[in-house]
């Protein structure tokens, strides 16, 4: 009398599956987090070569609308040394478009001029460094150059420094009242600290000049 096939797994035939499985999801696992290192990696790198670039092109933008109402002080770049670099000041109007409300209670809207500027603050956490804040106001009250609200624009900043060029030489600082009008360009220097993964800090410099010809 024939018998019945054997249709089930021995013990050993059991262990071996899942030691197999064992091995291709480990394999799998580190490709996964080699994968992923990879990426946050270039994230990381790409963040701290754009983030340089990405800010001087705001300001850019704001000074290349830069204008003067009318006779007086609506331009005031100051130099202010401080953690042993330069954390300058630049407040001016400007015609670069914005979008936002004056308040919560009014609906947002675009605005065509606004007071903007540029400042450097310390940073409680970490005193070697400060922190970069863009100053906005819609349109134009009585004090353009105070006011607004801050944003911050990144908070690790080694240097901020301005120089203002009036067509024969480069000037630490600038009033339009002074000056009696704007001046040809703005070169600005920005430095400021960068983390990449399992690397110290490092700095990196940025520097542009805009010009301001009206």
């Amino acid at each position: 009398m024939r018998r019945a096939s054997h249709k089930g797994f021995t013990l050993v035939e059991l262990m071996l599956a899942i030691l197999i499985l064992a091995i291709m999801m480990s394999i799998v696992y580190a490709v996964v987090v080699s994968t992923v290192t990879a990426a946050h990696r270039v994230e990381e790198i790409t963040a701290s070569s754009e983030v340089g670039p990405a800010i001087l092109t705001r300001i850019r933008a704001d000074l290349e609308s830069a204008f003067l109402p009318k006779e007086g002080e609506f331009f005031l770049g100051s130099k202010r040394p401080g953690g042993g670099a330069d954390r300058d000041r630049i407040d001016f109007i400007t015609g670069a478009l914005s979008y936002g409300s004056e308040n919560d209670v009014e609906e947002p809207r675009f605005h065509s001029i606004n007071e903007v500027g540029y400042q450097v603050l310390e940073s409680r956490k970490d005193p070697s460094v400060a922190i970069l804040y863009r100053r906005e106001d819609f349109f134009i009250d009585a004090e353009p150059l105070k006011g607004g609200r801050l944003t911050e624009m990144y908070d690790r900043v080694r240097g901020f420094s301005l120089r203002y060029y009036d067509g024969n030489e480069w000037r630490p600082d600038w009033s339009s009242k002074t000056q009696k009008g704007l001046p040809k360009a703005v070169e600005i220097e920005l430095k400021i600290l960068v983390t990449e993964r399992d690397r110290p800090d490092r700095e990196q410099s940025f520097k542009t000049t805009v010009l301001l010809i009206r």
